[in-house]
């Protein structure tokens, strides 16, 4: 039937059972629904090629955007899924399992960019990696409470505050550039320590000393054992070394073995004026007038 004037029904309109129906009353038309509920109430699937919305659009149960739609597999693009306290939406997946869901196209997420924030990003809550790869961070303040492991090198320039730190087969370089690197607490080094240049400090406790070169001291104080291979000059006053001789001096004369164990050697002249003994340094130095009788006298210990 051709109809070729306008078509007017002023009365509503019902086409088949619950196809199309509108109300005159209401002003509402409802496909598959002869009481609709808004001005268009559809109750089905909508097939659209171009949907223009000037308006709030409400979606009370979900929204899927895939690249199609066949009633099973959809929002392979962006969905919006509405289930109380389990609301959430994904990117990339139509099966969000977080409040917000974003996954990579390969499913993968490796050597893809799933996130990109070209402004500022702030997040009050923490935050979990797996892992992390850092092109360039520029950080105020780094507070590290637990324990951390660096297998490359780490250069240190700002304030950091560290609770644990574990270098596994790396070396770490404090102040490269000259700074002064300062700890406040303790400094436990499990091996070796070589220090290039000069160390300074205010006092040093030891077990046990080993100098092999030339040692330099203002005052030295020992109050053990000290092992002292090279020189060692000391330019102030010494305390707690004892300059006892422990070891036993044998005599002999004429080959013959007299005793050991001397405690003191005195010489003497027959004028009291032949032999002249110069103490200097802890060095006794002894000078005998040419021709002189040399009379020595030994005492021997116990």
């Amino acid at each position: 039937m051709a109809v070729n004037k306008n078509f007017v029904v002023k009365n509503g309109l019902e086409v088949n059972t619950q196809l199309i129906y509108a109300d005159a009353s209401t002003n509402k038309v409802g496909i598959a629904s002869t009481t609709p509920n808004v001005e268009l109430d559809v109750r089905g699937g909508i097939a659209a090629t171009d949907i223009s919305v000037s308006g709030v659009t409400t979606v009370i149960t979900a929204l899927r955007v895939g690249s199609s739609y066949d009633g099973a597999s959809d929002g392979s693009i962006f969905s919006a899924i509405s289930a109380g306290a389990a609301s959430s939406v994904g990117v990339g997946t139509a099966y969000p399992g977080y409040l917000l869901d974003i996954r990579s196209p390969d499913g993968t997420g490796t050597g893809t960019t799933a996130l990109y924030v070209q402004g500022d990003a702030r997040i009050t809550g923490d935050i979990n990696i797996d892992d992390i790869n850092l092109d360039y961070a520029n950080i105020a303040n780094l507070n590290v409470v637990g324990m951390s492991t660096f297998n490359g090198n780490v250069e240190l320039i700002q304030n950091i505050s560290i609770a644990g730190i574990n270098t596994t087969g790396v070396g770490v370089t404090l102040s490269s550039s000259g700074g002064i690197t300062t700890t406040g607490g303790d400094l436990y080094v499990g091996g070796d320590l070589y220090v290039r240049d000069d160390v300074v400090y205010d006092q040093v406790t030891g077990r046990e000393i080993n100098i092999s070169g030339v040692a330099t001291v203002g005052t030295l104080d020992v109050t053990g054992n000290a092992t002292v291979g090279g020189a060692l000059t000391v330019t102030g006053g010494i305390t707690g070394f004892s300059t006892t001789l422990n070891a036993a001096i044998g005599v002999g004369s004429e080959s013959t073995y007299v005793g050991n164990g001397v405690t003191a050697i005195y010489f003497a002249s027959t004028n009291g004026t032949a032999i002249n003994v110069v103490s200097t340094a802890n060095t006794a130095t002894v000078t005998f007038t040419p021709g002189v009788s040399l009379g020595l006298t030994i005492a021997l210990g116990s």
